[in-house]
């Protein structure tokens, strides 16, 4: 049986510090120890992602991407998965925190809504200030982790984060 994959160890022998951030699996990935001991690196997930955003991370396993674009929730991904690592059934199918980095252009006072505007389910709105541009306040209930305001922000300064 494979052994665990250590992220933070990991971390360490490539000269980073800090916690160890894990990686965005495919929607309806198995939790993590599971995962590394499940999935083949195959590539079949990667192949069949008609959004070109998984791609072959650390160890070969698929991460996302957002920055390449949004996820649909086609489950073309799930489908292809041989192994079981990538399954329908994981409700939500991820458990993502979006976080907003100090370069936002509204957080600067530059007037910019453009996540706001590529999410669908309107989970960022914009809060006005007097005197001040409104920024970008993220609703976790609402967010479906699509990811489609990462790729929209001119600035890169939306990062989706692994949780839970």
């Amino acid at each position: 049986m494979a052994q665990a994959v250590n992220l933070s160890r990991r971390i360490l022998l490539r000269g980073r510090t800090g916690p160890a951030t894990v990686p965005i699996r495919p929607p309806g990935a198995i939790p993590e120890p599971l995962f590394a001991d499940t999935c083949t690196s195959c590539d079949k997930c990667v192949a069949a992602c008609p959004q070109e955003i998984l791609f072959c991370g650390s160890g070969g396993y698929p991460e996302v991407d957002f920055r390449l674009g949004e996820c649909t929730f086609c489950n073309h991904c799930i489908d292809v998965c041989p192994e079981d690592a990538l399954v329908s059934s994981i409700q939500p199918p991820w458990h993502l925190k979006l976080q907003l980095k100090d370069n936002c252009l509204a957080e600067r006072q530059i007037v910019c809504q453009t996540c706001g505007d590529a999410c669908e389910v309107e989970a960022i709105r914009f809060r006005p200030k007097i005197g001040r541009v409104a920024v970008p306040a993220i609703d976790p209930d609402v967010c479906t982790g699509c990811g489609a305001c990462v790729a929209a922000c001119p600035e890169n300064a939306l990062k989706a984060v692994a949780h839970g």
